[in-house]
């Protein structure tokens, strides 16, 4: 650390001074996760743009602050929810370009994008009149119908999709 030019700089300085042993990685993890636990991200976005890399414990927060609740990989159905003595804020995404309606899911999309590859290849090998069986098949592959009608729909040049 050279010029503590910065409240996140002292901080950790005065831990490295206080904790000889301790790496200015360390010091600043603790700073990082310190103004985390209370909602500001201020050290982590000042100290990532000066190449920080966080370590295990600052990933593993911001990761549930992004994500408090989870799905289960096995059972889709069941979700998990974060401790809020553990994570006690969240961070989320809010528009900033004005637009109004909800945001993009990229998730979604992705999803959507390859149904209507599979469907689309499926039908230049099939041709004309396979709409049924193609649709059969992917609810074959564990999609449901609604799913695959709204991934092949046409969409209006207007709607941006």
């Amino acid at each position: 650390m050279t010029a503590i030019d910065n409240p996140f700089d002292g901080e950790a300085a005065r831990l490295m001074q206080k904790q000889p042993n301790i790496t200015e990685q360390q010091a600043r993890d603790y700073v990082v996760l310190r103004y985390l636990k209370v909602g500001d991200t201020r050290a982590l976005a000042y100290w990532l743009e000066a190449d920080y890399c966080p370590g295990t414990a600052v990933r593993r927060l911001l990761s549930f602050m992004l994500q408090p609740v989870r799905e289960d990989a096995k059972y889709p159905n069941k979700t998990y929810t974060c401790s809020l003595d553990a994570v006690p804020f969240e961070l989320t995404a809010k528009r900033r370009d004005g637009k109004r309606g909800a945001p993009r899911k990229p998730v979604a999309d992705e999803r959507n994008q390859a149904i209507l590859d599979y469907y689309d290849r499926r039908m230049a090998e099939i041709g004309a009149g396979g709409y049924e069986s193609v649709i059969s098949e992917l609810e074959g592959l564990g999609i449901k119908e609604s799913a695959i009608r709204e991934a092949i729909k046409k969409r209006s040049p207007k709607s941006g999709s």
